[in-house]
């Protein structure tokens, strides 16, 4: 698994192994007296949902109930300036209690309020917290019926400002794999992730802690992420290695999906079982304390930077 033949690369300054990662990642911190962190309430009635910011998926919701707890956006905000959330809209297919449905509905609803703290004020950033806008889906001429009533889908982009202390280089200024021969992106995308999934099922710790240090360095950065929280992420990767319950499924029922404005790429699952959906190809199943089964999806975004063939990590 060398740089000349490997699916995905790097191009870390460093030599990152196992054993010194977790250290190299700390070096990387930088903490401002200004640390605007952004983020989203989301309110829905009679739909399904995905969160997208800046083009990439940050956000699944295909369960009863609503999400009470905040959904950060900074993970993928590179730089000052324009960004961009979309929402995607699906039928409520299922339900434990109530009525289901097959198509959105003249009640199906979304409002979204974007919110702005300083994470480096821990003492009460969030009673200071700042709404940017909030954003009510469009409705017909009677301002109660939802625009899209009967339909299968619906999808709507809007924009925010932010001003953040960083400015980060990545995927915006990747390869358009849009433009390439999509069959051949394809089974390039195939192969990168047999190849990722090889290396843990493999266990090459190295190479995992390697190939996912650019991304986690962006995360570090855009997050202000601090040692403990670092060392907590190291953590719960270091168990896909440590803990023996857990074993990869395979990569099977699948499709290509391209993010990021088409600089992308990614395979996710297109199974109708509602646990599944939309999440990523790579995904594996484990024991928790109790006995219990649980999932483990692994997030896996890949980019060609400028100048290169293969593919780096975004996420």
């Amino acid at each position: 698994m060398d740089n000349t033949t490997a699916s995905i690369t790097d191009s870390n300054q460093e030599v990152i192994t196992a054993a010194n990662a977790l250290q190299q990642q700390i070096k990387q911190i930088n903490r401002f007296s200004q640390e605007p962190l952004y983020y989203i309430y989301v309110n829905h009635d009679q739909c399904f949902f995905q969160i997208l910011i800046n083009d990439i998926p940050i956000f699944n919701y295909f369960e009863d109930g609503q999400i009470m707890s905040p959904i950060n956006l900074n993970d993928y905000i590179r730089h000052s300036g324009k960004q961009n959330i979309t929402y995607k809209l699906y039928p409520q297919t299922k339900r434990s209690d109530g009525y289901s449905f097959d198509k959105l509905t003249s009640y199906t609803k979304m409002k979204i309020e974007v919110y702005e703290r300083n994470n480096a004020d821990t003492s009460n950033n969030f009673e200071n917290q700042k709404l940017i806008l909030t954003h009510h889906t469009a409705t017909k001429p009677d301002g109660k019926t939802f625009l899209a009533e009967e339909k299968d889908y619906y999808e709507y982009t809007f924009d925010f400002e932010a001003k953040v202390p960083f400015d980060i280089k990545s995927w915006e200024e990747g390869k358009d794999l849009s433009k390439m021969d999509q069959e051949q992106l394809l089974k390039q995308t195939e192969a990168a992730y047999q190849y990722y999934s090889k290396i843990i099922s493999d266990k090459k710790q190295d190479d995992y802690f390697r190939l996912n240090y650019g991304a986690n360095v962006s995360q570090i950065k855009s997050g202000y992420f601090d040692k403990a929280f670092i060392t907590e992420a190291f953590e719960d990767d270091m168990a896909l290695f440590t803990n023996p319950s857990f074993k990869l499924e395979p990569l099977t029922g699948y499709r290509l999906a391209l993010y990021g404005n088409g600089r992308i790429a990614s395979l996710e699952q297109v199974s109708n079982d509602l646990r599944l959906k939309k999440e990523s190809a790579i995904w594996g199943k484990s024991k928790n304390e109790k006995g219990g089964t649980e999932a483990t999806f692994l997030k896996l975004y890949l980019f060609i930077p400028k100048g290169k063939n293969t593919f780096e990590i975004v996420r």
